[in-house]
């Protein structure tokens, strides 16, 4: 339960940002399929950093369908309304259900369970290479903005940063990558391991 201080917090930011629930309910259903991804891709390369990523994002949506829930309480200004609102919320909560179902799959390589290689298989043939890819000192990449990036090597997309801490679904192109961020990189494997070798 969040502390008054912190729900007034954010409700005075969303009255700033003026983001209304189509807008988050999009941003839900991207980091549903980003999580999906990326625990596939966890599981196919038994992947803990993948598998982090995922525990980690589960938060983000979280945080994203409370949005959802506060922003639709203060648009219902009658009882009617609000019983209107009944299917936006039960639309958020299955949007979530997927990211919750995601970070089960995750669990599966942070526990060490073993997984049977025509799973693996299965999985291979079905997604493109995913990766979580940390910034080192002396890397390249260190200074370009995302949109550098998506110039340089364009075979990739990189659906999500973890920057100070803080992750950006959708990042946009003006953000500089910085020494310690984490980007997500999706793309075929040629792109996304000269990305991760630089």
């Amino acid at each position: 339960m969040k502390k008054k201080y912190e729900f007034d917090e954010l409700v005075n930011e969303l009255i700033e940002k003026g983001e209304g629930v189509k807008g988050l309910l999009t941003d839900m259903k991207d980091l549903s399929g980003l999580m999906v991804d990326l625990s596939y891709s966890a599981v196919l390369y038994n992947n803990d950093d993948l598998a982090r990523a995922v525990k980690e994002l589960e938060e983000v949506m979280d945080n994203l369908r409370y949005q959802v829930e506060v922003r639709a309480m203060l648009a219902a200004k009658t009882p009617m309304q609000a019983t209107k609102l009944i299917g936006i919320l039960k639309l958020a909560s299955a949007i979530e259900n997927i990211g919750n179902s995601a970070e089960r799959v995750a669990e599966i390589v942070l526990r060490d369970i073993d997984i049977h290689p025509a799973v693996r298989e299965a999985i291979r043939e079905a997604r493109r290479l995913i990766e979580a890819i940390e910034i080192k000192r002396g890397s390249k990449c260190a200074g370009d903005t995302i949109a550098d990036l998506r110039k340089k090597y364009p075979g990739i997309s990189i659906p999500a940063l973890k920057q100070n801490g803080e992750w950006t679904i959708k990042p946009h192109d003006a953000i500089k990558v910085k020494v310690g961020d984490v980007l997500i990189v999706s793309g075929t494997r040629e792109s996304v391991e000269t990305v991760r070798k630089l």
